[in-house]
C-alpha cells in the first residue's frame, strides 16, 4: 500500500469513527422525547 492510500484510510477511519462518537455524546446530551411523554413547558 502506498503512503497517501494509507493516510486517506486513517483520513476514512476517523471521520467515521468521530462521527459516531460525536452523534453518540450528542445523543446522550439531548435524548429523543418518548412519543407519550408531554413536552415541557
Amino acid at each position: 500500500m502506498s503512503t497517501a492510500a494509507i493516510l486517506m484510510m486513517i483520513i476514512a477511519i476517523v471521520l467515521v469513527w468521530g462521527g459516531l462518537l460525536a452523534s453518540a455524546i450528542h445523543l446522550r446530551r439531548h435524548p429523543e422525547p418518548r412519543e407519550h411523554d408531554e413536552p415541557d413547558q
